[in-house]
This record gives structure tokens, C-alpha cells and sequence, in this order.
């Protein structure tokens, strides 16, 4: 029976759900990270910190071998052999300093990054939710 509910759980929550609440887990953690950096901003000598998820995607991403040809503009860019659901791990990472030699520790910058994920993370919580009025819709639609 309980094998049986696992393949139902699975059915329900699509790869896009499991997505979105990866996403939802590094914004989560991206939020700790800058306030911890606010909460230093006059501590002397602390870095600022950042989670490493970003800069692993876009170099994911931007690798040749995990592209696709694309052969008419119509078509969309896709990716092969890239996973992006598991237990991804995000590491957090000392920012460097800038050319003066400064940390980059700044209160504006820090607010516009929480600003950013904040915007981020409210945005995936409401694709998260139309997955699940989807479901709702669904369950619904059967009853009938």
C-alpha cells in the first residue's frame, strides 16, 4: 500500500513542483545568508557572503556539450543531461573585494539583493500555488 501512495505522490508532484520547491529552498537559505550580512555591516573585517547556487547554474548552462541545436527560430533552447531536482547542496561563498580593495559589504547593495530574492521567492511561491490549484482543478474535474 505504501508503495502504491509513493507512485500517486509522484504522479501528482511533476518535475515543476519538485523545481519550484528546490527554488523556494535556495531562496529560502539566500534570505539567511544577506541577512547575515546585514546584520555585520559594521563588523570590521567580515566578507560578505553569498550562496554559490548562480554562478554553478549559469556555467551549467552556458556549456556547449548540454545544448541542443536549434534549427529554426521557432524553436525553444533546451538542455540534456542536466539535472536540476535532487539534494542540491548551496555553497556559501565569500564575495571578493572590488578593485579599492573594499569589501563589497555595502548596505544598498545587500537591500536590493534581499529585495531581489524577495521578489523571487514570492514569485515561485505563486507558480508553486497554481501547480496545486491545478491539482485542485483536476481532483475536482474527476469527481464529476
Amino acid at each position: 500500500m505504501l508503495k502504491l501512495g509513493n507512485m500517486i505522490g509522484q504522479t501528482l508532484m511533476d518535475k515543476t513542483a519538485k523545481l519550484l520547491a528546490h527554488a523556494l529552498d535556495y531562496r529560502s537559505k539566500r534570505h539567511g545568508v544577506i541577512a547575515g550580512n546585514l546584520a555585520n555591516i559594521d563588523t570590521p573585517g567580515y566578507k560578505a557572503k553569498d550562496l554559490g547556487f548562480d554562478e554553478t547554474l549559469k556555467a551549467a548552462l552556458d556549456n556547449s556539450k548540454l545544448k541542443l541545436k536549434v534549427t529554426q527560430p521557432e524553436h525553444f533552447p533546451a538542455l540534456t543531461g542536466v539535472s536540476l531536482l535532487g539534494g542540491a547542496e548551496f555553497p556559501v561563498e565569500e564575495i571578493g573585494q572590488d578593485i579599492s580593495g573594499d569589501s563589497q559589504l555595502d548596505l544598498d547593495r545587500e537591500m536590493a539583493r534581499m529585495a531581489k530574492n524577495n521578489l523571487l521567492y514570492e514569485a515561485t511561491v505563486r507558480l508553486l500555488s497554481k501547480k496545486f490549484e491545478e491539482l485542485k482543478t483536476v481532483i475536482e474535474e474527476g469527481r464529476r
